[in-house]
């Protein structure tokens, strides 16, 4: 009767072990197949007239066919204190919302757009430094 107690629950504790084995990896084949399919991609750098200041426009899609572009402008420094910043974001292209990057000098960055209800976020003090100041113009 012991040797049959014994040869149950070997048995029992295989059977869990492979169970367990084939429920994990089909778990870890559905969350990878959940994954983000996001992307994002710089599509135009405009660097300030010295240099140290880099405004990106980037786009990004999240779902192909079912959902809309989205991007943003982001101010990159070669100043390692000061980190990038997200100060404009918009829906769609940014040929959609007709959107201009320019820089006035080294320190004044104009972004300007003709289609206010493209944009989603609007940072009017720019980044938290007296090195840069941001203008916002719209253009019919």
């Amino acid at each position: 009767m012991r040797s049959a107690i014994k040869k149950a629950l070997f048995n029992f504790g295989g059977y869990s072990f492979w169970i367990l084995l084939v429920l994990w990896a089909a778990f870890s084949l559905i969350l990878r197949g959940c994954e983000s399919t996001c992307y994002h991609e710089v599509v135009k750098s405009v660097a300030s007239p010295d240099g140290k200041q880099v405004a990106e426009i980037s786009i990004g899609d999240c779902g192909g066919a079912t959902t809309d572009f989205f991007g943003g402008v982001d101010i990159k420094s070669d100043n390692p204190k000061l980190t990038a910043e997200r100060i404009f974001t918009f829906a769609g292209r940014p040929e959609e919302t007709g959107l201009e990057v320019r820089w006035v000098n080294d320190t004044e960055l104009i972004i300007s757009v003709s289609d206010l209800y493209k944009a989603r976020r609007i940072n009017p003090n720019g980044r938290k430094s007296a090195d840069l100041k941001v203008k916002y113009e719209y253009r019919k």
